[in-house]
């Protein structure tokens, strides 16, 4: 179990301003993450700001809340650890773990684990970079309805030198800062498009 603040910039792109940085910056190899998202029926989390996901890595799994912190995108991350198995386990139910801080919090909330289902879902290549000003995160996600979008994201603690390394990177690569709505909105508006088609 885990609680960790994080503080971000971060702008949609496009698929060549994602290749310009790859070819000029050594990030680390592409890892997967799929990502099943949930929330209530009438969306109760994401009215508060909130983002629930069970992730599954190649050897590792995890459920992680999101929590709104205060201004300037600075997040709390709530995290409980499960195997592969579990993870697996749980997405078949349609249910979330029966144990750990994060079913604890809902409960704090009024919220009953047991009303919460899945919602959408995404497949997330993941590069990283450690730079003096924060970890620069460039994700490449794919969402069932076989749409896909690139983000490009500098998760910081040192908020003078993350904006001036993240206006000149912005600058370098000829980027236009692209408000990005977090991925389980971005989920949840390719579900909605899915069923419109």
């Amino acid at each position: 179990m885990s609680i960790q603040s994080e503080q971000e910039f971060k702008t949609l792109i496009t698929a060549d301003q994602a290749a310009a940085l790859q070819a000029k910056l050594a990030f680390t190899p592409a890892f997967g993450q799929v990502n099943t998202y949930y929330d209530t029926p009438d969306f109760r989390l994401q009215h508060a700001g909130l983002g629930l996901r069970i992730r599954q890595f190649n050897t590792r799994a995890e459920e992680t809340l999101k929590l709104p912190k205060g201004p300037n995108r600075l997040l709390e991350e709530m995290t409980d650890p499960l195997t592969v198995s579990e993870a697996r386990q749980l997405i078949r139910a349609n249910s979330i773990a029966t144990h750990g801080q994060i079913r604890d919090y809902l409960l704090s909330q009024q919220i009953a684990p047991s009303v919460l289902q899945q919602f959408a879902a995404a497949v997330t290549r993941r590069r990283l970079l450690d730079q003096p000003a924060g970890k620069l995160t460039l994700d490449e996600t794919h969402y069932p309805n076989d749409t896909s979008d690139w983000e490009l994201e500098l998760e910081y603690h040192d908020a003078q030198a993350a904006k001036a390394y993240w206006t000149q990177l912005l600058a370098e690569f000829a980027i236009t800062a692209q408000p990005a709505t977090n991925k389980v909105q971005r989920a949840l508006a390719n579900v909605i498009i899915s069923q419109a088609d």
